[in-house]
């Protein structure tokens, strides 16, 4: 995985590729899902998102994602604050165009992630906090709403007890 990784990373920072190719940035909103002792709460974040198209049928995409609200859920008399503070991932993304104005995708790759738990009675049960590296995986859709500006949602598997759904825009950079 940590060979993917850099691969990734040099791929979505190499000049002549992003000459050469499609780059673009894209801002979303999240919904997410997080299961902790049985319970769902659903924790909110801001997912920043920037790759490029190497062919019509591949891309590489990175995304950073940022908590916005956080969900509690009680147990056993104590209330815990679950919050996905943030996480960091790369994606290789298959697609295939439907037509001009709609494509489909999937995403595969890797996540770090920090889900933090805040207990209100840490003596009785102890907050916790700490980045997880997973492999991740997702399946979206985009539309091309004028120039390649394009509105999407896309729904992620970042780690067995977190997925998300995503709502935003994507812009092409060139």
């Amino acid at each position: 995985m940590k060979r993917l990784t850099v691969a990734l990373v040099t791929a979505l920072c190499s000049t002549t590729l992003l000459a050469a190719e499609k780059p673009y940035i894209g801002i979303d909103y999240q919904m997410g899902t997080y299961t902790q002792n049985n319970t769902d709460v659903n924790p909110e974040a801001f997912r920043l998102r920037a790759g490029t198209e190497l062919n019509s049928y591949l891309a590489v995409e990175a995304q950073a994602g940022f908590a916005t609200a956080s969900d509690t859920y009680a147990a056993k008399g104590i209330t815990f604050d679950i919050q996905v503070d943030s996480f960091y991932s790369l994606f290789l993304r298959p697609q295939l165009s439907i037509n001009n104005a709609v494509s489909v995708y999937a995403l595969l790759g890797g996540t770090y992630i920090d889900v933090s738990s805040t207990s209100s009675n840490p003596a009785a049960s102890p907050s916790d906090s700490g980045f997880t590296h997973t492999a991740s995986y997702g399946a979206g859709i985009d539309f091309n709403v004028k120039n390649d500006i394009r509105i999407g949602a896309d729904f992620i598997q970042y780690m067995d007890d977190y997925n998300a759904v995503s709502i935003g825009v994507r812009i092409p950079i060139n």
